[in-house]
């Protein structure tokens, strides 16, 4: 059996974030072949390149990421958390060091790295609330509709512009971001995804296996739904604000399903190798793509080498900010709060 391994962790886990922040990566690249595919006069063709232009969500991807992060965060800690400053030193370090260091040096670039960093700051908060949420006297399905339920009414509210432009089919104020109102306000509308991690949490011991063919089914529905939220965003004038939250009761079942699956399952282990370097793929990859294009033009030809490069980049920086930052967390835990495991 493959369940576990290490402090409360599930195989298979590491492989899909690797495989979203890439899909994040890939969303912020301009797609040349599929530019170029598309200008063809020939309908089949032209077809092809637009769906390669909407064959990589990066919203899609992180909203999979806010569930994620919750079924990561609240399975160790279904029980209580034993101590609370150990937490947060735990989770506040490894993402603030690294995040310190790319808004330090994405501000000589016009900090690049504000596609990708609203995200962080949502799931800073939920790490500073989650205890609260923990003493909450409901079931965690009653938060989860509650949060639902407000962030449906904040959407409906705040971005009337969106319905409008979606009713209308028109760009008059037209947005269709899902960070669109700003940090302040992006992760209460967040919530309820990062919740459904938590639903995933509670429940993932009393599912015991699942065939194949409901993972690929699963795999399938998400890409395809995924590729229709982005056409819809860019040309049906369908906010994303509109769609994701929706999305994410997909994505649920699917990372459900994928983690029930890895249960009993070997992952491929280079994508489980990879993964653990996802946060840094997914944090540095605009500043490193603003760097390589001030040596390699990006084109039809160097479009997979500055690909590569910039996963290769994102390693070197997992080595030299993530890594150390994992460890100086852990550090100050062992000195002053006991082992940790």
């Amino acid at each position: 059996m493959q369940q576990k391994h290490g402090h409360n962790w599930f195989s298979g886990v590491d492989s899909i974030r690797f495989v979203l922040a890439f899909i994040v990566m890939l969303s912020h690249f301009d797609n040349v072949y599929a530019e170029a595919l598309k200008r063809s006069a020939f309908l089949p063709v032209k077809a092809v390149g637009v769906f390669l232009a909407n064959a990589f969500d990066g919203t899609s991807a992180v909203i999979a990421f806010f569930i994620i992060s919750g079924f990561v965060i609240h399975y160790p800690c279904k029980n209580g958390i034993n101590n609370l400053l150990q937490f947060w030193v735990r989770r506040f370090f490894r993402i603030l060091m690294p995040l310190a260091i790319i808004l330090t040096a994405g501000t000589a670039f016009g900090h690049p790295e504000k596609t990708v960093t609203w995200s962080l700051y949502c799931e800073l908060i939920y790490y500073a609330i989650y205890p609260l949420l923990l003493k909450i006297n409901f079931s965690w399905t009653t938060k989860f509709i509650a949060a639902w339920i407000v962030a449906a009414l904040i959407i409906c509210i705040t971005s009337y512009h969106d319905v409008f432009a979606f009713i209308k089919q028109t760009n008059n104020n037209y947005q269709g971001y899902y960070w669109q109102f700003g940090n302040y306000v992006t992760w209460i509308i967040g919530l309820p995804c990062w919740l459904l991690g938590v639903l995933i949490a509670e429940n993932i011991d009393q599912l015991k296996t699942v065939a194949f063919s409901k993972v690929v089914l699963y795999r399938l529905a998400v890409f395809t739904i995924s590729c229709f939220c982005c056409f819809g965003k860019f040309h049906l004038h369908l906010s994303y604000l509109l769609t994701m939250n929706v999305f994410a009761l997909i994505l649920y079942k699917w990372l459900q399903t994928e983690i029930v699956y890895f249960k009993n399952k070997q992952p491929n282990l280079m994508l489980e190798r990879m993964g653990k370097f996802s946060y840094s793929m997914y944090l540095c990859h605009p500043l490193v793509l603003v760097l390589l294009k001030q040596y390699i033009e990006l084109n039809n030809g160097t479009y997979l080498l500055i690909v590569a490069l910039t996963v290769l980049l994102a390693h070197v920086f997992y080595l030299l900010i993530e890594r150390p930052s994992h460890q100086l967390a852990r550090g100050i835990n062992q000195r002053f709060f006991f082992r940790v495991k």
